[in-house]
């Protein structure tokens, strides 16, 4: 069973995880699709903590489980804008 500071810990550090994500897309988007390696770099971050949640979602509580669930769904939410925001580089390559 994970414990609560485990699910918080995650939470925690998903938060920052997300919001350096959100930065790089807002670099991205203002310097005209120019990505670098902290876009990279935070896109990887972005797949790990998706990755971690999936480990720590096996062992939740239902409740736990509905965090998570309701968290990942905003990291999909990331990781598909730097998706796109890659495929839209490459269009104009």
């Amino acid at each position: 069973m994970a414990t609560r500071d485990s699910v918080e810990n995650l939470l925690i550090e998903g938060q920052h995880i997300i919001q350096q994500a959100e930065e790089q897309l807002d670099m991205s988007n203002r310097s005209q699709f120019m990505m670098n390696e902290d876009y990279t770099n935070a896109h990887l971050e972005l797949e790990k903590l998706s990755q971690s949640i999936d480990r720590v979602m096996k062992s939740a509580n239902s409740q736990q489980r509905d965090q998570l669930h309701r968290f990942q769904l905003v990291v999909n939410e990331k990781l598909n804008d730097m998706i796109l925001d890659q495929i839209d580089v490459t269009k104009y390559e």
